[in-house]
């Protein structure tokens, strides 16, 4: 682990006020990253349109960050279907296999289905072993159809199964229209058992 990981990321809800920093992260990352996130170029810097659509989707986003920088991104969004949601993330390079994807996912997950969703969608690339294993592991009863190069997962919706690892994080919250200095972001309720 890195000096830059010592400190334990913070995930709370993301908002508007956090564009630059999300532009930032995903700056950052390696282009097969980028692609395996969003299944095509995205540009750099990202468009403002699709920082704001990631930061307030029609569901929840979340951000992950380590002394104000954004390591991290996950969020749900309301899919086509009965009560479907959509799950994904991204983590910044250095802080990916640490197991901050899956808890971001298990916070997005609790949240979506605290509104409402009784099945989740995850869109993977063929390519991307680690989110398939992933998603294969902690949605095991998960059905799986194949377009081309993506694979579409469809799950009833419930926690993940959860890995014995877990990383310090601490969870808090800012709304899409809230526009609040990070010293004034208020503790959220403990949306995921602890793993």
């Amino acid at each position: 682990m890195n000096q830059t990981q010592t400190r334990p990321p913070l995930v709370r809800r993301a908002g508007e006020p956090d564009a630059d920093e999300l532009a930032r992260m995903l700056s950052g990352l390696t282009d097969l990253s980028r692609y395996f996130r969003f299944q095509t170029a995205i540009g750099t810097p990202p468009r403002q349109a699709l920082l704001l659509r990631m930061l307030c989707p029609t569901g929840t986003a979340f951000v992950a960050t380590r002394d104000e920088t954004i390591v991290g991104h996950a969020m749900w969004a309301w899919a086509p279907g009965e009560s479907t949601a959509e799950l994904a993330a991204v983590i910044a390079e250095d802080d990916q296999r640490h197991g901050l994807g899956v808890r971001m996912l298990s916070i997005a997950a609790a949240d979506a289905i605290a509104a409402g969703a009784t099945h989740f969608l995850f869109v993977v690339s063929a390519a991307n072993e680690r989110s398939i294993r992933m998603v294969r592991r902690r949605w095991p009863d998960a059905t799986v159809e194949r377009d081309g190069a993506l694979l579409t997962f469809v799950a009833p919706a419930r926690l993940p199964n959860h890995p014995k690892e877990r990383p310090a994080v601490v969870d808090e919250q800012i709304g899409c229209d809230e526009a609040s200095a990070p010293h004034e972001r208020r503790p959220i309720d403990n949306a995921v058992p602890a793993i």
